[in-house]
């Protein structure tokens, strides 16, 4: 069990070390682009160690296309050899070519060439069946010429992929194009190599469609590889597209024009030209300056592309934009001269407005300064009557209460003034005795000699009546 768990790590260990590690081909791809030479050394380094048929190609075809080889090229067939015995298909290619064509520092052996020409297009190899194709085609060696065996090859290396095999038999059916196994035939091919991305075949093949068929077929027949040329970049594919619409197809005009823009914004002079005349129709007799620089623009740059029909039309337009421009810019100035007066005009009673408003607010403080003037006057003229009324009471106070003094004097001196003695005393009776009658007499003596008691005063002094005054 631990003896299992070890390998176990170790395999890990060797998987994570290998999988963070760059291979020799790597190496050589990424060196490839700057230095052939260095390139070179590491794919031959992985073709010898880690047995890369593809890496030993690689160097074969470095080493084939100079670098200070020999004329015989001997390194490189030792690499295309290498490679394929292991199968690459492309090596193998190269070699029958050799072989066939006596290129390459070898002689010429079409019998060598042609079994390994078919031994490659048998693994699916399309231009490796071209090959067969040819030596059928021509005879050689120990193959006697057979035209079945050669058109049988030749439409099999256009099924496997060899758009150039396609081309070359559509060029043959062309021939026979208006009839009918001769469109089938090279709509089957020419097809094919269409849509491997053959873009000028595309095209090709919808002009001679567009040139043979009937008026309701043409578009419907080459719509679709005009459409694929268009799309891959060829303005002239899209300008066929959109002439074939219009002069075929009633009530096409504005379809067309989506191609007619994509040619005319690759700079196709004329479709810029059919744009403008679409648009010219579309808009008639207008006056409006922007349709009117939208058909200027298609217009002249149809001119300046060299498409002297559109000239005429770019100049009288333009002479049209320049008199709107004009008459814009009048009806601007006399737009901006009116505003101009009319934020005078504004300003201005802006300006009014704001001296009535000042004039307002400064009547507004006046009242409100003397108002609060003769409210001080008045609280002045309260607060000098309070005082006035106090010192008067005040006085009065004063007055009563030195009055008050005056009688309390009076009235002290009367009280202090002795009682008037009586003449004569009663004699006593017999039966009190001496002693009872002297202490009578003392008696009244005291009490004549106490002085008597002072009046409360009724009246109030002078503070309390100020007092009430003011509370009142």
């Amino acid at each position: 069990m631990r003896k299992n768990i070890v390998f176990m790590m170790l395999f890990v260990l060797f998987v994570f070390a290998g999988c963070g590690s760059v291979s020799l081909f790597e190496k050589g791809n990424a060196a490839r682009e700057t230095d052939k030479v260095k390139a070179r050394g590491f794919y031959e380094e992985s073709c010898e160690k880690e047995n890369n048929f593809e890496a030993c190609h690689n160097a074969a075809m470095l080493w084939q296309k100079g670098d200070g080889i020999c004329e015989e090229n001997t390194k490189a067939r030792e690499l295309f050899k290498k490679a394929c015995d292991g199968r690459f298909d492309e090596s193998c290619f190269i070699l029958a070519d050799m072989w066939a064509n006596g290129k390459g520092g070898v002689y010429k052996d079409t019998d060598s060439a042609f079994n390994l020409y078919k031994e490659t297009c048998e693994r699916g190899l399309g231009k490796a069946c071209r090959g067969v194709g040819q030596i059928y085609a021509k005879g050689g060696g120990s193959i006697a010429k057979s035209i079945d065996k050669a058109k049988e090859y030749f439409a099999l290396a256009c099924e496997k992929g060899d758009m150039k095999t396609c081309v070359d038999l559509g060029q043959t059916w062309s021939k026979k194009f208006e009839e009918a196994e001769g469109y089938e035939k090279t709509v089957t091919f020419w097809g094919k190599a269409c849509d491997g991305g053959m873009l000028d075949v595309c095209e090709k093949l919808a002009d001679m469609i567009v040139a043979t068929k009937e008026k309701e077929e043409k578009v419907p027949l080459s719509k679709g590889y005009y459409e694929k040329a268009c799309d891959g970049g060829s303005k002239e594919a899209c300008y066929k597209l959109a002439r074939a619409m219009v002069d075929n197809v009633e009530g096409s005009d504005g379809e067309a024009q989506v191609y007619y823009k994509k040619a005319c914004d690759a700079d196709h002079a004329e479709s810029c030209y059919y744009i403008g005349v679409y648009l010219s129709e579309a808009y008639g007799e207008t006056v409006e300056l922007e349709k009117l620089k939208e058909m200027h623009s298609y217009y002249d740059k149809s001119c300046k592309k060299g498409f002297e029909a559109s000239c005429s039309s770019a100049n009288s337009l333009q002479a049209s934009i320049e008199e709107q421009e004009e008459v814009l810019r009048k009806q601007e100035e006399e737009r901006k001269l009116a505003e101009e007066e009319a934020r005078k005009e504004a300003e201005r009673l802006a300006a009014e407005e704001a001296e009535r408003e000042r004039l307002e607010r400064e009547k507004a403080e006046e009242e409100e300064r003397r108002a609060e003037e003769e409210f001080k006057r008045k609280q002045k003229e309260e607060e000098e009557e309070l005082k006035r009324q106090r010192r008067e009471a005040e006085r009065e106070a004063a007055e009563a209460a030195a009055k008050e003094e005056e009688e309390e004097e009076e009235e002290e001196e009367e009280e202090e003034e002795p009682a008037p003695k009586k003449s004569k005393k009663k004699a006593p009776e017999p039966e009190e005795d001496e002693e009872e009658i002297e202490e009578e007499e003392e008696e009244e003596e005291e009490e004549e000699e106490e002085p008597a008691p002072k009046k409360k005063s009724k009246k109030k002094s002078a503070e309390e009546e100020l007092d009430d005054l003011f509370d009142e």
